[in-house]
């Protein structure tokens, strides 16, 4: 009787299985579609949002100084000043240090990089296996093939507007952030039941002091960074091309632990053609441990003082965390792993304190009720 119950409930169990992956596949049939657009529209709201909310939290400073230290209390003329500000700041950037940063790229292209592949070549002629490989990728991407890859104006023409829209929901988002801050806060807080309002303000005030002190910190290590390395880059003779190589070394930090590594290819590469480097010969493995060191001392030294403790987390969970939340939300998930990851665990520990605050009370309690006892 046992056994007849059992087979009885492992096929009821079977059945209410397969009813379940059929219902999920039929919803998926007939709502993908409604699906895929949701979420593109989502992305596309989603993104411009993140922009915003990252260059809101790089200009909180500035905010603060305006109303704390000079006591401006026109949150509107704030607004407007620190527009105007960044504005002029983003100019001078164009003007001056993109100017030369892309001119630097140009050249790189049009002279450096001509010969960095024949030096790849006369490298590759040494190693017969290295060769195929790379004479069967040269096959592959051959005109023929190139010309059967399928153009999907849609997709360009959906690609250029998307782009298009985020430049122009940017400013308004920024804007929007900026000068109605409180009241988004106080909006959303309002949402929120009342019994839970006391921890979601908590769990805010937490999540926010991460966020600023991530992105803040972050923006401050990539300045710190490029000048670093384009110093670093100058002392071991690359000359002209460390101020290029030097910011790529600082844009690419803004992806932690791989990003330094990958911006060090370039540099390692010009290395192999230039013989008048410091070392000589031996200057790709010089950079190779520039970074390496450089990477060491950001991540154990400088990061710590200008980011806090509250933003250290493992390397093994922030490289999972870029993987999971990049797969999700692309490049902008990858900016945002980290400071997502870092409310995680704020909320945990917060959820935490509040249990360790009931184990106490239930021991002073306990102890109580052992002096009642006695008495």
């Amino acid at each position: 009787m046992d056994k007849r119950n059992k087979r009885i409930t492992l096929a009821i169990n079977l059945g209410i299985g397969v009813l379940i992956l059929l219902f999920i596949y039929l919803f998926n049939l007939i709502f993908n579609p409604l699906i895929v657009r949701f979420l593109l529209a989502f992305t596309s709201i989603f993104l411009p949002f993140s922009i915003a909310l990252f260059i809101s939290y790089l200009m909180a400073p500035v905010f603060r100084l305006l109303e704390q230290k000079i006591k401006l209390k026109y949150r509107l003329l704030n607004t407007f000043i620190v527009f105007v500000a960044m504005a002029i700041i983003v100019y001078l950037f164009i003007r001056f240090a993109f100017g030369i940063i892309y001119v630097q790229g140009i050249q790189f292209l049009e002279y450096d990089w001509p010969n960095v592949v024949q030096s790849a070549r006369n490298f590759l002629a040494t190693q017969p296996t290295l060769l195929e490989l790379y004479n069967s990728a040269i096959d592959w991407f051959n005109l023929e093939n190139i010309s059967s890859i399928n153009v999907n104006i849609i997709g360009i023409f959906q690609s250029i507007t998307s782009i298009i829209i985020t430049i122009v929901l940017v400013p308004v988002f920024l804007f929007f952030i900026l000068n109605d801050r409180k009241r988004i806060y106080e909006s959303l807080v309002k949402v929120v039941p009342k019994n839970y309002r006391v921890h979601a303000t908590e769990l805010t005030k937490r999540a926010h002091y991460v966020i600023e002190q991530y992105f803040n910190g972050r923006f401050a290590t990539m300045i710190v960074m490029s000048i670093v390395f384009t110093a670093a880059f100058f002392i071991l003779g690359f000359k002209e091309r460390s101020v290029l190589f030097g910011f790529m070394m600082g844009f690419f930090d803004i992806v932690p632990y791989v990003g330094p590594f990958i911006a060090m290819l370039l540099p390692v590469l010009y290395s192999l053609t230039d013989e008048t480097l410091m070392f000589g010969q031996y200057a790709p493995i010089a950079v190779i441990i520039m970074v390496t060191v450089g990477q060491l001392v950001q991540n154990n030294v400088a990061q710590p003082l200008i980011m806090g403790k509250e933003t250290q987390l493992h390397p093994l969970l922030v490289l999972s965390s870029f993987v999971f939340f990049g797969y999700l939300f692309g490049i902008v998930g990858i900016i945002l792993a980290i400071p997502i990851t870092g409310m995680i665990r704020t909320s945990i520990e917060y959820f935490h304190e509040l249990n360790a605050d009931k184990l106490a009370l239930s021991k002073i309690e306990k102890q109580k009720i052992r002096e009642d006892k006695r008495q």
